[in-house]
């Protein structure tokens, strides 16, 4: 073997070393051990309006976000960022309990673009029919299940619903995952409203739903005990301003006025399928990064300004 090809291999296994040290095995014999009593008190010790057990469910669910799934873990953890402070907002609104905001993370993985084999979709995985009874439009053009404000507003709403019919928050996440109709009917059979003593009569998906939802609140509140980082998307989605826009406009026009890409738009802005926001007299949301929000709106309303006045 010649000294260059000796030196090149050299510097191939320099480079690779980070990579074995820090494989699979090593990174699990590293994560940080929670005993079940340090687990268990810190559930306790957080919930307020959700009654929440640590069982084996609960358990299954933590070890999958903390030890099985870590990345998974760290992308919902960044994406956070995001969603958080927009869903705090509509809940306060509704003075509704700030434990609900942790729900797009089990329904959606806070991806506001996700779909699933049933139909749900976006953030809080609403279907065709409940995101219509409560006041979304979802056509060819438009399907407001993927705009992360009115989704959250929509599906906020039919859970302050749920929760006045069925006078409990585990029941109305139960019956937000499984429907209302059935879960009565449930609850009627067993001649209990008690969630943990139900949950046995309840469909495969809902007996895990609760505990999956305790799992997520418990990883948002103490993933740094179990040494998970978030991993935080760009800056560009992180630090957004939504503004309201009442006529019709392209996404190729707004990127010309907003100085940034057709595809950052598209991304941010998944709810209007063919590039177009549509006329509105209540107005639609545009999601823009906060360093191309003062463009566009001097631009476009400038644009409009011109549009309305007298030849």
């Amino acid at each position: 073997m010649t000294r260059t090809k000796q030196l090149c291999l050299l510097i191939s296994l320099l480079y690779y070393l980070p990579s074995l040290y820090s494989s699979p095995l090593h990174s699990r014999e590293n994560i940080p051990k929670n005993s079940d009593i340090e687990i268990a008190d810190r559930i306790a010790y957080s919930r307020e309006y959700i009654d929440a057990e640590y069982n084996e469910k609960v358990k299954h669910f933590i070890d999958f976000y903390t030890i099985n799934k870590r990345n998974r873990a760290e992308i919902v953890l960044g994406r956070a960022v995001i969603y958080f402070p927009l869903i705090e907002k509509y809940i306060r609104k509704y003075r509704l309990p700030d434990e609900l905001k942790y729900l797009p993370t089990l329904e959606s993985t806070l991806n506001p673009t996700a779909v699933s084999k049933a139909g749900a979709a976006g953030l809080w995985q609403l279907m065709p029919a409940t995101a219509k009874a409560y006041g979304l439009v979802v056509n060819d053009i438009v399907d407001e299940r993927f705009d992360p404000h009115k989704s959250t507003e929509a599906a906020l709403l039919y859970l302050r619903d749920l929760h006045r019919r069925f006078g409990d928050w585990s029941l109305a996440l139960a019956a937000y995952n499984c429907g209302p109709t059935r879960l009565r009917k449930k609850i009627k059979k067993a001649n209990t409203k008690d969630f943990w003593k139900l949950s046995s009569s309840l469909p495969k998906q809902t007996q895990k739903y609760v505990p999956h939802f305790i799992a997520v609140s418990y990883l948002m509140n103490y993933y740094q005990f179990h040494d998970l980082n978030p991993e935080y998307p760009d800056y560009s989605f992180q630090f957004t301003t939504s503004t309201k826009v009442f006529h019709q406009i392209s996404f190729k026009q707004i990127a010309k006025e907003a100085g940034i890409s057709l595809e950052l738009i598209k991304t941010l802005n998944p709810s209007y399928k063919r590039g177009v926001i549509p006329d509105s007299k209540e107005g639609n949301f545009l999601i823009l990064p906060d360093f191309a929000i003062s463009d566009f709106n001097k631009n476009h309303f400038e644009k409009v300004r011109q549009l309305l006045l007298p030849d």
